[in-house]
């Protein structure tokens, strides 16, 4: 259910007539209702998404998997001679990409739905569908680019023979507390960065250094005892090792992941709720 506004503006002495659609509060169980009877409408966008991104490159979707390997690659080569880990140069470039990609798709979730609400204004003002739709639609996009990423990863771990253990099986839960925790973060902060345009140019510096605070190119046996307890509340640390033991037969860590599933919990309704407070007033602070 939408209601609508109608506004009037003066156009070259004629009265013009603009409707801008306001969506109607509803409950959570109500927008999970709603993202399933807007899957095409989802699905649509997030295709939109993709051919914005990739249609004018030369290598297209090549760019899903370039641009973390390249990324992975400098990262190995630097902090391979800063960080004894262990292991060698080829299982320390396994070791950073398979932190590296959960790292990335949090990341860019987070990132981009801070940006998809004012980078679409008429769709926002002039369509009549529940607003929660549009961050979804990227979530689409990125879990796409992710399972490119990790066939690539389980390509080459099998190259250098490397098979991945039993725990593989865990790699749902993995994904959905990743969205949970990403998806959260963006809706918490989208309204504060729609009015305040500096939240948004701040987090944009902030959030990719998040990633020296993550054990992605350092074992996590690095950090302080004392600070083990404040360093794992960050959901993100249990998700990357847990992604590891897949490929370095370590134990999973259960313990970590209850931990970073019940704040990835938190975290994501807390930012629904902000969200569906302010989404009837998206349209006017656009």
């Amino acid at each position: 259910m939408l209601t609508g506004a109608i506004c009037h503006v003066k156009n070259d002495g004629n009265l013009a007539t603009r409707m801008v659609i306001y969506p109607q509060k509803a409950s959570f169980v109500e927008s999970i209702k709603n993202i399933i009877r807007y899957k095409d409408l989802l699905v649509l966008m997030s295709k939109k998404w993709i051919k914005n991104k990739y249609e004018h490159s030369y290598i297209g979707l090549g760019w899903i998997i370039v641009s973390p390997l390249i990324t992975t690659i400098v990262y190995t080569v630097f902090f391979g001679m800063a960080f004894d880990v262990g292991i060698s140069r080829k299982m320390y470039f396994l070791f950073i990409y398979s932190g590296m990609l959960p790292w990335l798709f949090f990341r860019d979730v987070f990132l981009e739905v801070l940006d998809i609400f004012p980078k679409e204004p008429q769709l926002i003002k002039r369509t009549s569908f529940p607003r929660i739709i549009v961050p979804f639609s990227l979530v689409l996009l990125k879990l796409v680019e992710f399972l490119f990423g990790l066939v690539f990863l389980f390509i080459v771990a099998l190259l250098v023979g490397r098979t991945p253990g039993i725990s593989v099986l865990v790699l749902p839960i993995l994904m959905l507390q990743i969205v949970l925790f990403s998806v959260g973060m963006g809706l918490l902060f989208t309204i504060p960065c729609i009015v305040y345009r500096d939240i948004r140019h701040l987090l944009k510096f902030v959030v990719p250094l998040g990633l020296y605070s993550l054990p992605i190119v350092y074992k996590i046996g690095v950090v302080p005892d004392k600070w083990i307890r404040l360093y794992t509340l960050n959901p993100m640390v249990s998700v990357i090792q847990a992604s590891r033991s897949i490929l370095f037969h370590e134990q999973t860590p259960w313990y970590l992941l209850a931990k970073g599933m019940s704040i990835s919990l938190f975290v994501f309704f807390l930012g629904y709720a902000v969200f569906a407070r302010y989404e009837k007033r998206i349209a006017d602070y656009i």
